[in-house]
């Protein structure tokens, strides 16, 4: 990307923003940003995942989803919901290898893009990028620790109050909602079969569990928002391991 540009100035703030990017030097910023470009994916897309074998993807406006999907059958997981400031993908920027994901704009996105090996390099070559890049990539094996304990150990009810719960970390902090609620920004519009993904569950199963937390007072659906109106309660949902003790149709 060359700094001539009308919109230079944005992205390099946009970039500067980011996680991944905050607090770097500009001379640095600036070299690193010569090496993105601008992209953008519809809503709905879905893109082949070889993609991340030769460039590496920045978020800027959107959300991306990336799912697995089974070859014989069909079935498919959803591993995790990229925000602005996400990048995909971590694992083959680490070891160059295939990863068979699928990513998927659940909005309109905006992307930056740069060649993966370029950014291996800045891996090596800026202590100063790492000291972002190390704790993001923390956190993202963390989450998908928590999807993996979620899908092993606890019931259906409790995954779903705990993947409300995970989502809604950012907007819990701020505050925000229709009428003192928490608006779940990263959930919303979602279907319950694309819950269900996110859950290891059925469309069916999420729907009966969402109704319930509704007549408990935990949560609504405004306007295909999903407002948390009692955030104690969900936490409470959550790590209830009485809930493991019922083996009705709940998986």
């Amino acid at each position: 990307m060359k700094n001539s540009i009308p919109l230079y100035q944005t992205y390099r703030q946009r970039l500067s923003q980011t996680e991944l990017f905050q607090n770097l030097p500009l001379e640095i910023l600036d070299e690193m940003l010569a090496h993105f470009r601008f992209e953008s994916w519809n809503k709905g897309s879905v893109h082949d995942s070889r993609i991340a074998m030769q460039r590496f993807y920045l978020v800027l406006e959107g959300r991306m989803q990336l799912t697995r999907i089974h070859p014989g059958t069909g079935k498919q997981i959803t591993l995790s919901i990229l925000k602005e400031g996400d990048m995909y993908d971590v694992l083959t920027l680490l070891d160059g290898q295939y990863h068979d994901i699928s990513p998927s704009a659940l909005d309109d996105l905006k992307l930056l893009s740069a060649p993966i090996d370029d950014v291996r390099q800045w891996i090596k070559k800026h202590p100063e990028f790492n000291d972002n890049f190390m704790p993001y990539l923390g956190k993202r094996m963390r989450d998908r620790e928590a999807l993996a304990a979620d899908l092993g150990l606890y019931d259906a009810h409790t995954r779903l109050a705990r993947l409300v719960l995970r989502y809604a970390t950012g907007d819990a902090a701020q505050g925000n909602g229709d009428n003192g609620g928490i608006d779940v920004t990263l959930l919303h519009d979602l279907s319950n079969e694309t819950l269900a993904h996110m859950v290891g569950s059925a469309r069916q199963v999420v729907n009966r569990h969402l109704q319930a937390m509704k007549k408990d007072g935990i949560l609504h659906m405004a306007h295909r928002h999903l407002i948390i109106d009692d955030l104690e309660k969900l936490k409470q949902e959550a790590e209830n391991l009485q809930l493991q003790l019922q083996t009705s149709d709940s998986t």
